[in-house]
């Protein structure tokens, strides 16, 4: 049997990924299953495709009027084709020769351990849960739902909320909106993708299932009920002479079902902590938007019962005199008994009948808890907001009564809270390490590829290396800032590390043969990098810094072990070379330019270390010793960190 199916993109999406055609053969029929463009900027997976059978061809869609299928007889007519769309098999065994051709090419691209889910066979519209235009909706969901939540108890309470006038045809038309809303909702929440097993579900029926699945389910199927519309129409069609005014808030009564809702509004609160940079202030928000609603239906609440008790009939209840008889007044006056209340504050008058006791009573043990709960998490968003300055905070606390325990010199002192102030201006943390311990590896190598890759390809020497080494260098770099006149390098000491510049100013030091005297021979910026020659150990086993590099200002260096430059390079036989022939390009330059200014300033018996301030020359470097250099470095390496480990305070 044969199909034919073609991956159409469209011009609006550009940033989308085509998902690749799976064959199945089902009941002795090739059935063709395919996906288009998932546009991701618009949040949207719009998926088209084809299904043939027992001979005959289904129709597609077709892009903006460039190509039209036509059907005469039962016969295909032909289709024109583009130069970068797959071929458009024809009639007969013709199009079963190229179908076979096809399809062999395709399966092998299957083959790449790629799982699809099964797409059924119409166009569909599938929402991505994570994309901005599923987001929006959400946003427009969640102001439906306070919407509802301020105004259907407000309607209820004043009686002025409900009379005739144009703030009741405003009224009317925000109610109709919200509850398209949220019909449109329910059906969009149908459509809705989500992961099964990290695989986002396409399979409409699946979608349907699991909506249904949920436990608000039948909560929004309540909400979407138009009872108060089917009240309305038994109020114009059945004549109620005595009780009009009763009818219409028995009507008002039925909108309650839409406060069944508000999960919808959790919701968005969640997935816009997540999309934001600082979610505490969100919370703070939230939380003070839940205690304007509880204090807004508690004060509704209160004139309820103040009319139903009597205006002015006791203290307690809300006065009857002229002045306080506007909405607006009403309004605000209850909302202060209220605040009043739920803050056990007190200073309103004593209740006086049973229901009033009642009701006082109850709104007393509702601001204990909604005031608790309010106190404690806005106390928890306060300590989040200051929390990493917090710990901070501590840890400089602890490394200053350390230094005075030991009797630091006050300079030593200031330089140390000079840099951990610089530290935390950079980086806002004094160990990223640390900080991103708990996330996956995978997730901390990406967010260290997105912060040092670029950093990492303006170094000279790796512009011409592979993409893969780079992202393997990345992970091992390690962050460290310098204090201003602090040695990076010292002439004679072993070169383990090389460095790149990522903020701030070096300066690259070498003594004069006659004086003495230190001479600043380059000055490096970021971007650049030195050590690297030391690093790749090209002196033939010196590797001894030949220079002095010191601190200009606060600099934040991204240094690279030797032991990790060659674990990585093990893996790109070709990059090491390239980096080999670089650095010896560079050594020979760096000579040139020593031999011109005679600033070298180094006894004859190191000769073989006059190379530059950089490294030296490897020609002859066998790979059996090149292991054994690496295993002593190595052993240097824990000799050195059991020495130091008392002293990494300072």
């Amino acid at each position: 049997m044969n199909s034919s199916e073609r991956v159409e993109t469209s011009s609006e999406t550009p940033e989308c990924f085509i998902l690749l055609w799976m064959y199945r053969l089902e009941d002795h029929n090739m059935h063709f299953f395919g996906a288009t463009a998932v546009g991701k900027s618009q949040g949207m997976l719009l998926r088209s495709y084809r299904l043939s059978g027992d001979g005959e061809e289904s129709d597609s869609r077709e892009d903006d009027g460039s190509r039209s299928a036509h059907r005469q007889g039962g016969q295909a007519d032909d289709m024109e084709e583009d130069a970068d769309s797959d071929d458009v098999f024809t009639d007969g065994e013709d199009r079963s020769r190229r179908h076979s051709s096809k399809r062999d090419s395709e399966m092998s691209l299957v083959d790449q351990n790629l799982l699809l889910p099964d797409l059924p066979s119409e166009l569909d519209l599938v929402l991505d849960p994570d994309g901005d235009l599923a987001y929006y909706w959400m946003g427009a969901v969640a102001l439906a739902v306070l919407y509802n939540y301020w105004v259907i108890i407000l309607r209820l309470a004043f009686a002025e909320m409900r009379e005739e006038g144009p703030h009741q045809l405003v009224l009317c038309e925000l109610d109709l909106f919200c509850d398209l809303v949220y019909v449109l909702d329910f059906l969009v929440q149908h459509r809705t993708g989500y992961l099964e097993e990290g695989m986002l579900v396409f399979d409409p029926y699946k979608l349907s299932s699991h909506y249904r699945s949920q436990p608000w389910f039948w909560r929004d199927v309540v909400a979407i009920l138009p009872l108060q519309y089917i009240c309305s129409l038994l109020l114009r069609i059945v004549p109620f002479q005595t009780c009009g005014h009763l009818s219409d808030s028995s009507c008002l009564l039925l909108r309650l079902a839409r406060l069944l809702k508000l999960h919808s509004l959790a919701q968005f609160f969640d997935v816009t902590d997540t999309r934001i940079s600082n979610p505490n202030r969100l919370r703070a928000f939230k939380l003070t938007m839940y205690l304007g609603v509880v204090i807004h239906w508690v004060g509704c609440f209160y004139y309820m019962l103040s009319e139903y008790e009597g205006l002015g009939t006791n203290d307690w209840v809300y006065s009857s005199a002229p002045a306080f008889k506007d909405f607006t007044s009403k309004y605000i006056r209850c909302m202060y008994w209220s605040t009043m209340t739920l803050t056990t504050i007190g200073g309103a008058s004593n209740p006086v009948t049973n229901l009033e006791y009642i009701f006082t009573g109850v709104t007393f043990l509702i601001g204990v808890f909604v005031f608790a709960a309010v106190v404690g998490n806005v106390g928890d968003v306060i300590s989040n907001l200051n929390a990493a300055r917090t710990d901070f905070q501590n840890r400089m606390d602890s490394i200053k009564l350390y230094m005075t325990h030991r009797k630091v010199p006050e300079a030593l002192q200031s330089r140390v809270k000079r840099w951990a102030g610089y530290a935390w201006h950079r980086t806002q943390t004094l160990d990223e390490v640390s900080l991103l311990e708990m996330l996956p590896e995978r997730l901390r190598a990406e967010i260290a590829i997105h912060v040092h890759l670029e950093t990492l390809r303006r170094v000279t020497i790796f512009e011409d290396c592979e993409q893969g080494l780079l992202c393997d260098l990345v992970l091992k770099l390690r962050s460290q800032i310098y204090s201003p006149g602090d040695y990076i390098c010292r002439t004679g000491e072993t070169g383990r590390e090389m460095y790149i510049i990522n903020h701030g100013t070096v300066q690259i030091l070498v003594p004069e043969n006659t004086t003495g005297e230190r001479k600043v021979v380059a000055t490096l910026t970021k971007g650049n990098s030195f050590g690297e020659i030391s690093v790749l150990k090209l002196d033939g086993g010196g590797n001894k810094r030949t220079a002095d590099v010191i601190s200009v200002g606060y600099s934040e260096l991204l240094v690279l072990s030797r032991k990790d430059l060659l674990s990585a390079l093990v893996e790109y036989p070709d990059a090491k070379k390239l980096l080999e022939a670089q650095a010896k390009e560079r050594l020979g330059q760096n000579k040139e330019a020593r031999g011109a200014t005679d600033a070298d300033g180094f006894e004859a018996s190191q000769s073989m270390n006059r190379k530059a301030f950089r490294g030296g020359s490897t020609s002859g470097v066998s790979p059996g010793k090149e292991l054994a250099e690496l295993r002593n470095i190595i052993e240097e390496l824990r000799t050195f960190d059991s020495q130091t480990k008392y002293f990494c305070l300072v």
